[in-house]
């Protein structure tokens, strides 16, 4: 019985051990970019609709990101796919826009990224994240009705 004790003793402290390293990996994966997709409303085949995208930094410091479009299927973009580059400070939430269209519900999002181009005034710019996560996305569904 003794040792039966001494066993549940070890085994319950490897378990929080694990739990509690978990624990603090987890909090150490800090969330330097944020991206949120517009929720689009349904639309007809070949509708032009507006794929809008918030992006907000969270780095100490300004820094280059470059932010563009995702899909599943292939999208339209009938005034162009463009990427856009911009000195994300911290804090400060930028929206951009784009013009998409679909003969079919698609998935569509955005993806932010640091890089790094020379984007930033001289007296801003930073050196962007290198051990952390350096990127954001976010995916809506644009659904097509009939």
């Amino acid at each position: 019985m003794y040792y039966l004790q001494i066993l549940s003793s070890c085994i319950t402290a490897i378990f929080l051990g694990i739990y509690l390293q978990l624990l603090t990996t987890e909090a150490n994966i800090q969330k330097l970019l944020e991206v949120n997709v517009i929720p689009m409303e349904p639309a007809k085949p070949g509708e032009k609709i507006e794929l809008a995208c918030h992006v907000q930094s969270y780095w100490t410091d300004c820094a280059p990101v470059k932010i563009y479009t995702l899909s599943n299927l292939s999208t339209d973009f009938p005034f162009r796919n463009l990427t856009y580059s911009f000195c994300a400070c911290p804090g400060e939430t930028k929206t951009f826009y784009w013009i998409i269209q679909s003969s079919r519900t698609v998935n569509v999002g955005c993806r932010a990224a640091f890089h790094l181009d020379d984007v930033c005034p001289e007296d801003q710019n930073s050196i962007p994240p290198q051990s952390k996560r350096r990127y954001g996305v976010n995916m809506k569904t644009l659904k097509i009705i009939n």
